[in-house]
């Protein structure tokens, strides 16, 4: 695990400013790997990297070259069927010096081109330098669980891992991206390749790039998604049978690496799964840990603790306590991420990957189990809504009237104000129903509140002949997961040099699951049915009874006199008087520090976060520099 930079340019003379501003770079994703760094330059670039040592301790220093010398490589992440890649290669007469990964992909690359994505089983980024035609071939992992950033301009292009990194570079200035600001509101992200700063990019997951300084850019996937329910998998226990040898396979693979491997363990279901997968191939024991709240409410490490003692590992608890926010922990969020980031279980996700780090280098995760297996409630509620689709126009306008008359001047109810929500999107078309019923800003809260005109973009993805519940995946698999919690988990467990590995977006696994009928996902409001069945004989009942509550903080319970200071300054700059009208950042405001429960207003969770959104993006300007033009 890594980060990597380099700044591309065909000007030679400049080649000193060029390493400079490659050094300061790479100084500044030292958290991403301090065990090791890697440097190249020549007349026309210069690259660089950060090593976290995993596999091949000693040899696996970078750059790496293929077997012919044509290619070098710098990588950020793991191949985790790097070795039967290896066996391939020597069988076809190619000598590898070392037992790295990194020299895996190299010459696979010299061996079969682009046509190599494929057969990567892992995470990662990298950049890949053809020493003869001086052109440069970069790829991110089919799920985004590696980031990668880049500036272009003309036959410049500088790329890093992170965001403030390449803003390290003396002529990269942060201008803001205004145009896509409602977008942000709405959803916590943009559509990839854009970000929230001008001539800034991403390589989108399952994308590769090619960078030729004479001719540009090209940009094209290599990987996409193909729900194809297979009809001979009739029953549950069918579909458990099925899945079950794809799941211990991807268990079983991330196990691969020289220094002792841990696991998050929350007490739900997927973390649990991969916890009690783990002990059957794990050589030696392993270590659980999870993060204890104040707030019984979000808590679930009794039941993680019953898991742990069932199967058997050595546990750790890290408590959490409510009223525990600090200013620190928000720029030291907003830092690593490098935009603003809504997500609030950054800060639990931080507390445990810097308690992780103290005592193992890798972490096994439970992450993309309810994007694969349709665990979460909102698919449920996502066709609740298409269904009401079929009120007549005029009932479902006077339902609405009376909905808002009841809760304004009668009762304060949150279902209520649901139902009135659900109402109003249900007018949409079935797309933008699934985009809707996501977003943290609805349509007309973002026109009272933005002074930016610029439309949400379409979820161009969805496809008339997949159900509404693959749909709505897909929508989670192209956008909350690597735009959320890919990012969230990649930022946080990286700033204290971790590295966390998800079994579940295993592309094995992933392609058994495509094949899943519905019916085996979800029903009755219950959710990853399949590995519900898979595992019952080896988890504890209560991990499949209790109420489903995410890795996430009760974000009102930290509302300290600290945090409401910093949301009180962040609201009230005067920038965002510039973006937004004041009335709305003020009622915002209010109802995000006085509100202590779901109200007619919103749900506690929605209120909050509202505000917390809008300080991320005040304090992201404020940090970065960020100008507005």
């Amino acid at each position: 695990m890594c980060g990597i930079t380099g700044v591309i340019s065909n000007n030679a003379t400049k080649k000193a400013k060029r390493e400079e501003n490659v050094l300061k770079m790479n100084s500044e994703i030292y958290h991403r790997g301090p065990d090791d760094d890697g440097f190249f330059s020549d007349d026309i670039c210069t690259l660089a990297m950060r090593r976290l040592s995993i596999i091949d301790l000693h040899a696996g220093k970078q750059p790496l070259y293929s077997a012919d010398k044509r290619y070098l490589i710098f990588f950020n992440g793991e191949i985790y069927n790097y070795k039967i890649l290896s066996a391939e290669l020597s069988e076809k007469g190619v000598n590898l010096y070392t037992q790295s990964d990194t020299e895996v992909i190299v010459n696979l690359f010299s061996f079969y081109g682009k046509k190599m994505l494929n057969m990567l089983h892992g995470m990662f980024a990298f950049c890949i330098y053809d020493l003869v035609e001086k052109k440069f071939f970069f790829a991110r992992d089919r799920f985004g669980e590696k980031p990668f950033f880049y500036y272009h301009k003309g036959q410049n292009l500088v790329f890093s891992s992170e965001l403030s990194a390449l803003l390290k570079c003396d002529f990269i200035k942060p201008v803001l991206n205004k145009t896509r600001l409602n977008h942000y509101l709405a959803l916590g992200y943009l559509k990839e390749p854009e970000t929230l700063l001008k001539d800034i990019y991403t390589i989108p997951p399952g994308y590769y790039m090619e960078f030729d300084p004479n001719t540009g850019i090209h940009t094209e996937p290599y990987f996409s998604v193909a729900y194809q329910p297979d009809k001979s998998i009739k029953t549950l226990s069918d579909a458990s049978n099925f899945i079950k040898p794809y799941f211990e396979q991807a268990v079983e693979k991330q196990l691969v690496s020289d220094v002792p491997i841990g696991a998050f363990l929350s007490g739900g279901i997927d973390s649990s799964s991969v916890v009690a997968v783990m002990k059957k191939y794990a050589k030696i024991p392993f270590q659980t840990f999870t993060v204890r709240f104040k707030n019984t409410l979000y808590d679930e490490s009794p039941i993680a603790r019953e898991v742990a003692t069932k199967i058997g590992t050595i546990h750790n608890e890290i408590i959490v306590e409510n009223n525990g926010f600090t200013e620190a922990q928000f720029w030291h969020i907003l830092k690593h991420v490098g935009q603003p980031f809504p997500d609030s279980s950054a800060i639990p996700t931080d507390f445990v990957t810097k308690e992780i780090s103290k005592h193992v280098k890798v972490a096994l995760s439970g992450d993309g189990g309810d994007e694969i297996f349709g665990g979460y409630p909102l698919f449920d509620w996502i066709p609740r809504i298409a269904k009401a689709k079929s009120i007549p126009t005029w009932l479902n306008n006077s339902l609405q009237n009376i909905i808002g008359t009841i809760n304004s001047k009668l009762i304060d109810n949150n279902k209520l104000r649901q139902l009135g929500k659900m109402l109003e999107i249900s007018k949409l078309p079935i797309d933008k129903i699934i985009q809707e019923a996501q977003s943290l800003f609805t349509s007309n809260e973002l026109l009272n509140l933005s002074k930016q005109q610029d439309l949400i973009s379409e979820f161009s993805e969805y496809e008339e002949i997949f159900s509404i519940l693959r749909n709505s995946m897909l929508y989670r698999i192209k956008y909350d997961l690597p735009l959320d919690m890919l990012i969230k988990v990649d930022r946080m467990s990286m700033a204290n040099s971790l590295e966390v590995r998800s079994p579940f977006l295993d592309p094995v696994l992933f392609e058994a699951s495509c094949k899943l009928p519905d019916q085996f996902l979800r029903n009755k409001g219950i959710g990853k049915l399949v590995i519900r069945e898979m595992m019952k004989n080896e988890l504890p009942s209560s991990v499949f009874t209790h109420p489903k509550s995410g890795f996430s903080i009760p974000l009102h319970d930290f509302k300290n006199e600290e945090f409401k200071r910093l949301a009180i300054d962040l609201l009230n700059q005067p920038v965002m008087y510039e973006l937004f009208y004041k009335s709305e950042l003020e009622k915002i405001l209010k109802l995000g520090l006085e509100s202590n429960k779901d109200s007619s207003r919103g749900s506690i969770y929605r209120v909050t976060h509202q505000l917390w959104c809008l300080m991320m993006l005040s304090g992201w300007i404020k940090y970065f520099e960020v100008e507005i033009e």
